[in-house]
């Protein structure tokens, strides 16, 4: 609260920096042409405690700048899981996630930081802004009592105040974990198996990836010892040889699933997955594939970051797609993809894959992969930015989202006025200007990229 007088008494910018993992940009300084004050960056890392935990109400009480993999350390010591797991976890914080409006990938169980947060504690411009409690250590719960603080923190992005501590629902650890994989014939095979999976409803797997067929080539080529998928040829053809002829090495897709529960749960659900896979002509590809699925996740940023070295530049975006656009969704991004590559005549072929995850009722999260090489391409950053925002009108132009859970930040937010009506956006603003009259917490991200240095609202102008 000191920062924070301090910095409306100088006319200072301040910024929550949590992990440093944010994709769209949203900890960027604002152009000094835009808004010319001083800029602090607030390092939240060392406000990373656990300050108490209710076991019988299964909540707990966390400060904000914690990363994911300390308090998942934490709580598995204690005997407990958060739910959480992005894939940026041994990174970044538990702020970030709430800022962001963040997603993990066992969401199918126990759903997104909106579904795991309880309550949420922010130093404003105005002050502390927080639940009031007549016990300790204990939660309001669900609450019928007005706008709270958490419905306006989540994918705040910053630009509210600074979260500084949330109380979040824990379980139990999980009695039973293990993994699975099927292979399809081909992606719209895969597809279809993704639907009836998303109908199990409760009894849906943590966690059930489709990988396209590029995808999954890429993660058998990174095998210690590949040739020439070798091991899915024996996979297929041990015991099992009268399927070799539905597949193919060109074709072939992979659903990575990981189950976690009770046995029974467990147990249930693996019956599920082998019968519904039956179903739709795929295989069971064995817990080792499964596995190696799951963690390939968190090796991609590293992937990138090598590729580098090798004039490979790279980067993953995503989306929500309701089922009846998922496909044209896909094939319309890949496309284009190809198509703005082609047109800017750059050196060899783009490298574009995509993933099928987070399973709902009306849709799916689905992430895209480009890589593009860039040896002897000048301001190669540049057009990949451009080829990606020409990908990401493609996916709203045939009925995506503008992100699931990466947020917006100021790479996306030149795109809000084709998701909000002028009406939304200036009743957003207007709570902005009333929770912080002089802007302290400028960050500009979203919504708020458009707003003068003054105060006055130019969104969507």
């Amino acid at each position: 609260q000191a920062l924070v007088s301090l910095a409306s008494q100088n006319d200072w910018c301040l910024i929550p920096f949590g992990g440093g993992t944010n994709v769209t940009h949203s900890t960027h300084c604002p152009n000094k042409e835009i808004d010319p004050r001083q800029m602090i960056s607030v390092d939240m890392k060392l406000m990373c405690c656990v300050i108490w935990v209710n076991e019988e109400d299964g909540v707990a009480y966390v400060e904000a700048g914690i990363t994911g993999l300390e308090l998942i350390r934490h709580m598995e010591k204690l005997g407990f899981t958060i739910g959480h797991e992005p894939d940026s976890y041994e990174f970044s914080t538990l702020g970030g996630w709430i800022a962001t409006k963040a997603s993990g990938m066992k969401q199918n169980k126990y759903g997104n930081i909106e579904d795991i947060v309880r309550e949420v504690n922010v130093v404003g411009a105005k002050g502390l802004m927080s639940h009031k409690h007549k016990m300790e250590m204990t939660s309001v719960g669900r609450s019928s009592a007005g706008v709270d603080m958490k419905s306006l923190m989540l994918g705040s992005e910053g630009c509210f105040g600074i979260i500084v501590s949330a109380v979040i629902k824990i379980w139990p650890l999980a009695e039973s974990r293990s993994h699975e994989s099927v292979l399809l014939p081909n992606f719209g095979a895969g597809l279809r198996y993704m639907k009836d999976l998303s109908k199990m409803r409760s009894l849906k797997p943590a966690s059930v990836r489709l990988l396209d067929n590029e995808q999954f080539r890429l993660g058998q080529a990174l095998r210690a010892s590949p040739s020439r998928f070798q091991s899915f040829r024996n996979l297929v053809s041990k015991n099992i040889g009268y399927y070799i002829g539905k597949f193919s090495e060109r074709s072939v897709v992979c659903a990575t699933i990981t189950f976690e529960g009770t046995s029974e749960e467990v147990k249930m659900q693996k019956r599920s997955v082998r019968e519904l896979a039956s179903m739709h002509g795929g295989i069971l590809g064995g817990s080792t594939v499964g596995k190696a699925g799951y963690d390939l996740t968190f090796a991609i940023a590293y992937i990138r970051d090598f590729a580098l070295n090798y004039n490979i530049l790279g980067e993953s975006f995503e989306t929500f797609v309701p089922w009846s656009k998922l496909t044209r969704v896909i094939e319309a991004t890949k496309r284009k993809i190809c198509s703005e590559h082609k047109r800017r005549a750059l050196p060899g072929a783009p490298f574009v894959c995509s993933r099928v995850t987070k399973l709902y009722d009306d849709g799916v999260c689905v992430y895209f992969y480009f890589c593009m090489n860039i040896c002897g391409v000048a301001e190669p950053s540049d057009i990949f930015a451009g080829i990606e925002r020409s990908a990401r009108q493609e996916i709203l132009d045939n009925g995506g989202s503008l992100s699931h859970h990466h947020g917006l930040g100021k790479l996306r937010s030149s795109f809000v006025h084709q998701i909000y009506s002028q009406g939304h956006m200036d009743s957003i603003v207007a709570v902005k200007e009333a929770l912080d009259p002089i802007n302290v917490f400028g960050a500009r991200n979203g919504i708020f990229s458009m707003i003068a240095n003054d105060g006055n609202q130019t969104v969507g102008s």
